[in-house]
């Protein structure tokens, strides 16, 4: 069992924005939910929305399960769908998914409004499976972004050079500072070339 701050290197909750799908209980019931949270330096906290499961349980109770998991497929049934219950177990009475390859239980001080902002204080999780890291959006468009750069360089399409322009946007909201300059550094090499032929 991990506990505290130590958690969150240990179980790949990153600087930058970390995808998560939150689990939460009410009367029974419980829920799972894509969620982001946000580590920038000292400060861990989430973006809740009005009218959702999760800021609800969260607002009344407190709490949330971040589940570690790199299924695509979870998030995206998540996002718009409840799950049944064969996709969950207990861990340390707490609703977790069957198939995490992590979890980390956080305390929430909760400001209610129509986004909640929720300041997080990790409490307890476990390692379950090892090689694996908390989804972070900013990291995987780098991926997708050096794809696109190549793209653009060798066809000149303009929708490959707006794709990038998009990527960085969001590399900047949600990477971390070596997703950030990795972007930064894919386009100015974008530039250097552009300007060679």
């Amino acid at each position: 069992m991990l506990y505290g701050n130590e958690a969150l290197d240990e179980l790949g909750i990153l600087e930058g924005i970390n995808e998560v799908i939150a689990t939460t209980e009410s009367e029974g019931r419980i829920n799972a939910a894509p969620i982001g949270i946000i580590r920038s330096e000292d400060r861990l906290y989430v973006r809740l929305f009005l009218g959702t499961h999760t800021y609800e349980n969260v607002l009344a109770k407190g709490w949330f399960v971040a589940n570690i998991t790199h299924d695509a497929w979870i998030f995206a049934e998540t996002a718009l769908e409840d799950l049944s219950p064969k996709y969950f177990t207990r861990k340390e009475d707490l609703p977790v998914l069957e198939d995490a390859e992590a979890w980390l239980l956080f305390e929430c001080e909760a400001f209610a409004s129509d986004i909640i902002i929720a300041d997080l204080k990790p409490i307890k999780g476990e390692m379950i499976r090892k090689d694996f890291r908390a989804v972070n959006r900013g990291a995987n468009l780098v991926i997708e972004a050096a794809v696109a750069a190549t793209r653009y360089l060798a066809l000149r399409t303009d929708s490959y050079f707006e794709e990038l322009m998009k990527m960085q946007r969001i590399i900047d909201r949600c990477g971390g500072p070596r997703e950030r300059l990795a972007m930064e550094q894919l386009m100015e090499r974008v530039d250097s070339f552009s300007h060679m032929r």
